[in-house]
């Protein structure tokens, strides 16, 4: 009987062991994971703080782009980047695709 109570107390120590090193090793984990996510939005707050820059050749290829897509009928007012994550969401794409469609024009419509 002590035999057994003896193996069950070793059991239990092991499993406890393994237990507490899991969970070492996921605080450990997280900890890197909160390091990674600190740096990397330092890293695009400073992207997004530079002043946005575009030279010619790029502003004469976007305008040739949104020509040949309207048409001949287009204007390039303003050229701006998006920040990371603002149309990350399934809502805001599916919203940017209907409101791109809507600016389409229709077959039968006369130019």
């Amino acid at each position: 009987m002590t035999q057994g109570l003896v193996l069950a107390a070793v059991g239990f120590v092991i499993v406890f062991t393994v237990l507490g090193l899991i969970a070492s090793v996921v605080a450990l984990i997280g900890r890197l994971d909160a390091g990674w996510s600190a740096q990397e939005s330092v890293r695009d707050r400073a992207a997004t703080d530079k002043a946005p820059t575009i030279d010619d050749t790029t502003l004469v290829l976007i305008s040739a782009a949104v020509a040949t897509l309207l048409q001949g009928r287009g204007r390039v007012r303003r050229i701006r980047r998006l920040q990371r994550g603002l149309s990350e969401s399934a809502w805001s794409r599916q919203g940017l695709s209907i409101h791109h469609q809507s600016h389409r024009p229709r077959a039968g419509d006369a130019s």
